[in-house]
């Protein structure tokens, strides 16, 4: 068969699988349980108390959880317009992961000079919705999509604001948009805060002095935004879940690099192709993991309802195992990850997006009251924007979306079902 039909087949068969995950995500949704299951019921709870407070200092006090009000605000918005009722109410955040796809399309497009073997912008956005943890993330009224959409909206007004042929009023618009858009991500999710030290790597150095004040003017948007919730709430989260937020959990942060590794392995496996030609660091990566594994403790099984399926000594085994395949994905994807953003230095969106996500995977650090692959999605797609350049259109492209939207929607139907 000849390389390009060959090329076009894998193309369309990928294609195919983006799309028929999002088909079967809606289908989910739509046989979903018709009242909260899970962690819903909490946030749900934050609708009737924005009913009973308005957008008030009561309100911000008296907020439950970690996550910050920008999920409640969408979601009273929305459901207002068309008051939507459980299973339906879960279709918000399965439209915000959808205008999610199309921004990081247009990012990829007007930003990324890709390489001719890349499947193209538009292919490695809709990626996106095969990916794991997407699905229960996507698919249930849950904090992190809502702050995810507004941090990839911030990316798209800044790729405008940098545009050297917008005129300079509609350059500042786009980075007035980008601070407003900024702050709502990081009143949704905190850990965007780490977007803001990170865009001094958005423009090229020495920077110039409208770079300097574009840079400021976002930071300033953003913090006179945010800084006022942060002052009420005496920290980064609201007070009646300050004791979640003492302290570091190391472990949590090597699971999340861990779980960003497995990701990025099935998205992009080029970012890794330096420990095939290096066996020595492959062989430095395996003998480190050992010790990083330790520090994770006992283990976990990665899916809860295997438990149903092997016996316990089984499911034992498994999570023993697991935590070294956590360790030593967490310990390549940090190594890789960092050197694929080096290599791609000249590009600017490579070097913004790859530092947020490396930063803010990290920065799981800083949950230790729990941990969730979930977290994993709020810098998603960074991971995706920062690893575009290595995405190649090979025959396993549409295998590895397969096995990624299979862990998804898989996850997803778990938390449906409670198991």
């Amino acid at each position: 068969m000849h390389a390009g039909r060959r090329i076009s087949t894998w193309a369309v068969s990928s294609w195919a699988i983006a799309a028929g995950a999002g088909v079967a995500l809606i289908g989910l949704v739509a046989l979903s349980p018709g009242a909260p299951v899970y962690d819903e019921a909490w946030f749900r709870g934050t609708l009737d108390l924005l009913k009973r407070h308005g957008l008030s200092v009561i309100f911000l006090r008296e907020f439950p959880g970690a996550a910050g009000p920008s999920f409640t605000l969408v979601f009273a918005a929305i459901d207002r317009v068309a008051g939507l009722s459980f299973p339906w109410l879960r279709l918000i955040n399965v439209g915000l992961l959808l205008a999610s796809i199309v921004l990081i399309w247009r990012i990829l497009k007007t930003t990324h000079g890709l390489p001719p073997a890349s499947p193209g912008p538009a292919l490695i956005a809709a990626s996106l919705i095969a990916l794991p943890t997407v699905g229960v993330s996507a698919g249930m009224a849950l904090t992190e999509m809502p702050a995810a959409f507004f941090a990839v909206g911030a990316v798209f007004m800044l790729t405008l604001a940098r545009n050297p042929d917008a005129g300079p009023a509609s350059a500042w618009i786009a980075v007035l948009a980008c601070g407003l858009s900024t702050a709502a991500a990081v009143l949704g999710r905190q850990n965007y805060l780490v977007m803001l030290p990170c865009l001094l790597l958005a423009f090229d150095w020495p920077p110039r002095r409208r770079d300097i004040v574009q840079i400021a003017t976002i930071v300033a948007v953003v913090l006179a935004i945010a800084g006022p919730v942060f002052l009420l709430w005496g920290g980064l989260v609201p007070p009646r879940s300050a004791t979640n937020a003492d302290g570091l959990s190391l472990a949590n942060a090597i699971k999340s690099a861990g779980y960003a590794g497995l990701i990025a392995l099935l998205l992009a496996p080029e970012i890794f192709s330096v420990l095939v030609r290096r066996k020595i660091l492959l062989a430095a990566a395996f003998v480190l993991s050992i010790p990083v594994a330790w520090v994770l403790g006992p283990g976990s099984i990665p899916m809860a309802s295997l438990t149903r399926i092997f016996s316990t000594e089984v499911a034992s085994a498994i999570a023993t195992g697991f935590r070294f395949v956590l360790a030593f994905a967490a310990i390549c994807f940090i190594g890789c990850f960092a050197l694929h953003i080096w290599r791609q230095r000249m590009n600017w969106l490579t070097r913004f997006a790859g530092s947020t996500a490396l930063t803010g995977i990290l920065s799981n650090a800083k949950i230790t009251h729990q941990f969730s692959s979930r977290y994993v999605f709020v810098f998603l797609p960074f991971i995706v924007l920062a690893a575009a350049p290595a995405v190649r259109m090979t025959w396993h492209l549409p295998l590895r979306l397969v096995i990624g939207a299979g862990i998804g929607l898989r996850a997803l139907a778990s938390y449906y079902s409670g198991q």
